[in-house]
């Protein structure tokens, strides 16, 4: 088998290089911290004492370091891996640091060693399973070399000539952070507004979001961001694409904001944990008591009734903002002729209605929702066989006549 040394084990980096141990590779592996070496030299690795002593006699040589200062320090200087490499050695920088990094590590390794940038996407249970996909950067000769040992770490895609891995890592880093900011400025605007927790999500579950918020849910409302990708390590990929966008003068405000958001989590003490936990601080700032993640519901506030078998519950009533959850028993109806009544959204938690207006009706099955212009009379009907629940949101000061109407599913009256 092919003579492998491996530099770095970090969390993925450990998982990377049992895998070329396993699949019977010979390994030769280095750490900062040499207390991480004892598992894979219990597995079959042999340990070197420098960088330099670790690469001496490898084929192929992995670098998985965890930003440029540290991959800088382990290549350079006496002792380095550039210090020990041979010639037609084939360099594998595996790191997420960037084209410019990239640029000086080719500087400093010797001209007969080849380089090749492939970050990974995928994190420690895909580094565990032998499933990352690895982006892969250079001559197409020095990718085909490789190919056999990286097989053992995931699929090897080549994207294109040398550097063009590491830029793809950073596109996609983005995109991923990108998400995650934006679900949690989701999640404060809705906070802001009033909106119950639970309406949230079932809004976002109809929004390209829909995936994202399904995912991160069940860590928003336990509180516990188990780190797979320390935030901290976000951070600085997040300053790496803003490095890499300003030398290529690419104007990129969103990526601005986003790294603003994870620096702040950062400072906030979130460090240590999964990257995600910036939704923590993005719905619940310093300052601002945290938000549980509990819907209200029902049951915790006080609720009335009137007609036959409707009833509703204020959820909230602030200044500015209404919301009314009401149930309406199969075959009923609900009419407001209104003299004085400030904009209107209802949106069906539970059920089908039909919403009519002057203008005509409206189909509102589960998830769907309409506005009602001020002074609109209208009236919703349940037309489905069970209760309709469904929201009312409005400015909390209006004036009207609302009447509950007895009948069959889909009764409606005439509104002018």
């Amino acid at each position: 088998m092919t003579a492998l040394a491996w530099i770095g084990l970090g969390a993925m980096g450990a998982r990377m290089a049992r895998r070329l141990v396993d699949a019977g590779h010979e390994v030769t592996v280095w750490n900062r911290t040499s207390a991480r070496t004892d598992a894979l030299a219990a597995a079959g690795a042999r340990v070197a004492a420098t960088p330099a002593e670790a690469v001496r006699r490898a084929e192929v040589v992995f670098l998985m370091l965890a930003d440029p200062a540290a991959l800088q320090a382990v290549t350079e200087g006496p002792g380095g891996v550039a210090s020990g490499v041979g010639a037609g050695a084939t360099v594998v920088d595996m790191s997420t640091v960037g084209p410019l990094t990239l640029a000086r590590l080719w500087a400093a390794l010797p001209p007969a060693v080849a380089v090749l940038d492939v970050p990974v996407l995928g994190s420690l249970a895909e580094a565990e399973a032998g499933t990352l996909t690895l982006l892969a950067g250079g001559p197409a000769e020095a990718v085909a070399r490789v190919r056999p040992p990286l097989s053992a770490l995931g699929e090897l895609v080549h994207l294109g000539p040398a550097g063009t891995g590491a830029a793809a890592k950073l596109v996609a880093n983005f995109a991923l952070l990108g998400m995650v900011g934006l679900l949690g400025e989701a999640l404060a605007i809705a906070d802001g507004l009033g909106l119950p927790r639970e309406v949230t999500w079932r809004v976002l579950d109809r929004t390209p979001l829909a995936a994202q918020a399904a995912r991160r849910r069940p860590a928003i409302e336990s509180g516990a961001f188990a780190p797979r990708f320390a935030l901290a390590l976000a951070r600085k990929d997040a300053d790496l694409v803003v490095t890499a966008a300003d030398e290529a003068g690419a104007d990129i405000r969103l990526a601005r904001a986003v790294r603003s958001w994870l620096a702040d989590a950062e400072s906030d003490g979130l460090q240590a944990l999964d990257y995600t936990a910036v939704l923590r601080h993005i719905t619940s700032p310093p300052g601002r008591p945290e938000h549980t993640g509990t819907a209200v519901t029902a049951a915790d506030v006080p609720g009335y009734s009137w007609g036959d078998g409707c009833a509703g519950w204020r959820l909230v009533d602030t200044p500015g903002l209404s919301v009314i959850e009401e149930r309406m028993p199969p075959g009923t109806a609900e009419e407001w002729h209104v003299h004085d009544r400030a904009r209107q959204f209802f949106y069906v938690l539970d059920g089908e209605a039909t919403m009519r207006t002057p203008d005509g009706d409206v189909s509102l099955p589960v998830g769907a929702g309409v506005e009602i212009a001020p002074g609109t009379p209208h009236q919703l009907n349940n037309i489905a066989a069970g209760d309709l629940r469904f929201l009312v949101v409005s400015a909390p000061t209006t004036r009207g006549d609302r009447r509950a109407l007895p009948g069959v599913p889909g009764r409606a009256g005439d509104l002018a």
